[in-house]
């Protein structure tokens, strides 16, 4: 009987361990508490979760947190200088927080002039201090969400035009995003020192700002739904409410006539539902897609895939166009004649995450959206200034800071020369 060295065991045991290793570490394989991904291709393969939720595991899982603190300790571009660039400010750090007990998306004295900027806040703080242990950062970012969470008791519906709803959408995401990491992102196991009774508060908040997204608003434009669905997935993690994730999940595949979901606002041509309204907010639609496949990935579930890749789609057609090139326009009756040039050329903060995903971890092909990423002289900003894309910012409705928080390609040396 012919024997297998020892030796040769050992180095293949140790190349082995090494490719889960490198695939655990950069964000790319699953991680152990995942286990294998469920890739879900359209309707018929979608069925009720029942596994137990990943924490932290909405924006940013446990190896995407420690990928993070390694760049910046080790000052790695572009990951270094693009949060030198979106860190926290000193304002941020001292800001008040300004909650409302009845939240009214049409005025200001409702809340809806603090609402979005508290919770991006909160969020920034809750991320630095998962990267760093500061804990005035954690102390900043409960401030924030124990007063909304011991203020807030209604939001108020409006029958014609339910800006609440979108409103909602955007709260969650960012509260909920914060309350993770608060609760499960700390380094080296460090607790936040948010207190059980609090926690328990903000979840109940959590459910107020979810209630008025539950029957979700197809009949107005697409962009709605993705942030409100986007909302919904990531309470759904942090309340490990099955019901409430798999409705976002749903309605993701599913969709809803005419304009709720993946296939009812992207066409397999690509064009987007709202091409023809203007490409600000078709970038706005496209980022709460992505940013809803984010956090169904991070549970062990691929919905970036479905439809034959119609996310990817979307977003090459939308990136060529708004890198000036013409494209295919097809009339949907009721609707858009034309593709809209306004705010073309203008790229949203939304396209280091679907690269990281298709390109790095799936190894696809995104000739368009490469473009973006790497491009030294993209539009970006309200005054259509032109510049390097790099680094990404502020992306109110969805993932934000992604060229730090979601690429995990090569290193770049000449990040920091370029910002």
């Amino acid at each position: 009987m012919k024997t297998f060295p020892i030796a040769h065991a050992l180095r293949f045991l140790a190349i082995l361990v090494l490719a889960v290793l490198t695939a655990h570490s950069t964000g790319q394989g699953q991680t152990a508490s995942q286990g294998a991904i469920k890739i879900i291709k359209d309707v018929g393969s979608l069925s009720p979760t029942t596994q137990p939720f990943v924490h932290p595991g909405i924006y940013y899982n446990a190896a995407d947190l420690e990928f993070m603190r390694k760049k910046l300790a080790t000052k790695a571009d572009p990951w270094f200088s693009a949060w030198e660039h979106n860190k926290p400010s000193d304002i941020e750090e001292k800001s008040t927080p300004h909650p409302v007990e009845n939240y009214d998306s049409s005025t200001k004295e409702g809340g809806s002039l603090y609402w979005n900027g508290d919770a991006v806040t909160a969020h920034k703080l809750a991320l630095q201090w998962a990267l760093t242990g500061n804990q005035a950062d954690a102390d900043k970012a409960i401030e924030i969400l124990n007063t909304w969470s011991s203020t807030l008791k209604t939001i108020i519906g409006h029958p014609k035009m339910p800006g609440e709803m979108v409103a909602c959408g955007i709260g969650a995401l960012n509260f909920a995003n914060a309350a993770e990491l608060l609760c499960y992102g700390g380094p080296n196991g460090k607790k936040s020192g948010w207190t059980e009774t609090d926690i328990k508060r903000f979840k109940e908040m959590l459910r107020i700002i979810d209630k008025p997204m539950e029957p979700f608003f197809p009949g107005y434009n697409g962009n709605w739904d993705g942030i409100m669905m986007n909302g919904m997935i990531c309470a759904g993690v942090f309340l490990d409410d099955h019901a409430m994730f798999d409705h976002a999940l749903r309605h993701y595949i599913e969709g809803e006539k005419p304009h709720g979901g993946l296939v009812n606002y992207i066409y397999a041509s690509g064009q987007c539902q709202e091409s023809g309204r203007d490409q600000s907010h078709v970038q706005w639609g496209l980022g709460s897609f992505i940013s809803v496949c984010e956090v169904a990935w991070k549970q062990g579930i691929d919905i970036y895939g479905a439809y034959d890749n119609r996310l990817l789609k979307g977003l090459e057609y939308t990136a060529n166009y708004n890198l000036g090139n013409d494209v295919p326009f097809q009339y949907v009756e009721g609707f858009h004649h034309t593709i809209s040039a306004d705010k073309r050329g203008m790229f949203a903060s939304i396209w280091e995450a679907p690269y990281q995903h298709y390109v790095v971890r799936r190894g696809l092909e995104m000739p368009f959206t490469k473009q973006v990423v790497f491009g030294n002289k993209v539009a970006k900003g309200k005054n259509g200034e032109t510049g390097p894309y790099r680094p990404e910012g502020t992306f109110v409705v969805g993932i934000n800071w992604g060229t730090f928080t979601m690429f995990k390609g090569e290193e770049d040396p000449q990040a920091a020369k370029k910002h």
